[in-house]
């Protein structure tokens, strides 16, 4: 699956503490994710799992994380967080 494919992925949601699965075991398209691009309305996908980080202000990077709204932010998080930090996306899935 790349960018922009049509392939389901699995999601997870945000309660504005940290992200979490929009629905646990559910399945979306990227025609789906795409429609989530605004602050107050933002989905993620990080290793094929859709977060949902609507709201999530005290994201300790700040706004930057509404930046990739809408789509896979993978590459980015990887450029941008410590590896250790990869184990704590667990923990919201």
């Amino acid at each position: 699956m790349g960018k922009g494919g049509e392939s389901a992925i699995s999601s997870k949601a945000v309660s504005g503490k940290g992200p979490e699965l929009v629905k646990k075991s559910s399945k979306y398209t990227w025609e789906e994710v795409k429609k989530h691009i605004t602050p107050d309305d933002a989905w993620i996908v990080h290793n094929n799992k859709v977060y949902d980080v609507s709201n999530w202000h005290d994201h300790p990077g700040g706004a930057v994380i509404f930046t990739h709204a809408g789509d896979d932010m993978t590459d980015i998080f990887a450029a941008f967080h410590a590896p250790g930090s990869h184990s704590l996306m667990r923990k919201f899935y």
